[in-house]
């Protein structure tokens, strides 16, 4: 089964529906987790695909690994604020041509620490999901609004619920752990969409976590440097050249 997670709250119902139009054609099953409503919505009851839950805490981002799927699935973890190409899925699987699933996640945002020599120093590569990326590179993070594993390697919500408001940094951690490793995928730019208006813009939790700095989200990070693996920003081949594989 091909599954999608998401993760939502009231003030983004002017856009969740124009999300959910561009990846539920794509999908066998979407499940969604809706943070602080109250009932759920006619237009997410009616549709046999659509799994759709209340919380009895509000899960954040968190709400994403609410859903339970099959250890053969595919699980597609995303936001309420992009619009996915209509290829999106079709386009993801076709990646792992070349990746294992059972050791490999893939996805389109990402962040690798590399050395910066003009700076002559270590920093972030950020591979945004509106610009271009020609190849395979390998990462430290994977945003989890464009993230996609087997359902037998998603980390389950008891263990990335104390991460809710940063979970990319958590699952990153779970998945080094387990001896996965996280790769950005080829695309072109502008091939997935951001779709948040300007007027919601305080209500990402780039804003309302990242730029908080809150110790918590410290302390992940802090983790997440010290146990990241070798090769970040490197190319598929290079990496797999380097481990003799």
């Amino acid at each position: 089964m091909i599954r999608a997670h998401m993760a939502t709250f009231p003030p983004r119902a002017g856009i969740l529906m124009q999300t959910v139009a561009t990846i539920l054609p794509q999908v066998d099953r979407l499940c969604i987790c809706l943070n602080q409503y109250a009932r759920i919505p006619d237009a997410l009851r009616d549709d046999p695909r659509i799994e759709a839950m209340i919380p009895a805490d509000d899960l954040l981002d968190a709400g994403k690994f609410a859903f339970t799927p099959g250890d053969d699935d595919m699980v597609f973890t995303i936001d309420d604020d992009i619009l996915y190409p209509s290829d999106y899925v079709a386009h993801t699987l076709q990646a792992f041509d070349d990746l294992d699933p059972a050791r490999d996640v893939a996805g389109y945002l990402g962040h690798a620490w590399v050395m910066k020599p003009k700076k002559g120093r270590p920093g972030w590569r950020n591979y945004m999901i509106q610009k271009r990326v020609p190849q395979i590179f390998k990462v430290d993070v994977l945003g989890t609004g464009t993230a996609c594993q087997l359902g037998r390697n998603l980390p389950r919500l008891k263990d990335i619920s104390t991460a809710a408001g940063f979970v990319d940094l958590r699952h990153a951690r779970l998945h080094g752990r387990a001896g996965r490793s996280l790769w950005v995928l080829p695309r072109g730019d502008d091939y997935l969409r951001p779709n948040l208006p300007d007027e919601l813009a305080g209500t990402s939790l780039f804003e309302t976590v990242n730029r908080q700095l809150r110790p918590d989200m410290m302390r992940e990070q802090k983790l997440l440097m010290q146990e990241r693996s070798p090769h970040s920003g490197l190319k598929l081949d290079l990496v797999r050249k380097r481990e003799g594989g």
